[in-house]
């Protein structure tokens, strides 16, 4: 049903992923301003600092999974699936905002007390919270199912 708790989580997964797309990773101190890390690539092109990773499109890939999921509300199992693989995609993009950062923040030659970050760097680590706490409520529909099945 689409009136359960997960599809909230998933809702709330799907807005939290949006905000990275708002809010800046990371913002590094350079001579004559700032650099900024976001969704999108870096603010300034620099030849010491490049990404080779595209966070628009796995962040949006992961936000439409997350929709979509919500969209299987009769197929707990399907929707199980796809959560595990939401889940290992929040996990790859994370690590990779966090390396690209590290990296970034060595090419310009940033300390590590000088690095502001931003929402942005934050908001795939509470959807990937959220897509924890919706494959728990799916499973536990799952077992409700069963239960109900057993009792017939």
């Amino acid at each position: 049903m689409i009136q359960r708790i997960q599809t909230v989580y998933l809702a709330l997964l799907v807005i939290s992923l949006g905000l990275a797309f708002v809010f800046p990773f990371s913002t590094f101190p350079i001579p004559g301003g700032s650099l900024t890390l976001d969704a999108f690539g870096v603010s300034k092109d620099i030849p010491s600092v490049s990404i080779w990773f595209p966070y628009y499109v796995v962040l949006a890939m992961s936000m439409g999974l997350g929709i979509f999921t919500i969209s299987q509300f009769k197929k707990r199992k399907k929707q199980l699936q796809l959560g595990k693989l939401n889940y290992i995609i929040i996990l790859i993009s994370l690590v990779f905002i966090f390396v690209d950062s590290d990296r970034i923040a060595g090419g310009v030659g940033a300390m590590e007390s000088d690095i502001s970050y931003g929402v942005g760097m934050f908001s795939p680590v509470v959807a990937l919270v959220f897509q924890f706490l919706a494959n728990r409520g799916i499973k536990a529909d799952e077992k409700l199912i069963k239960s109900m099945d057993r009792l017939r």
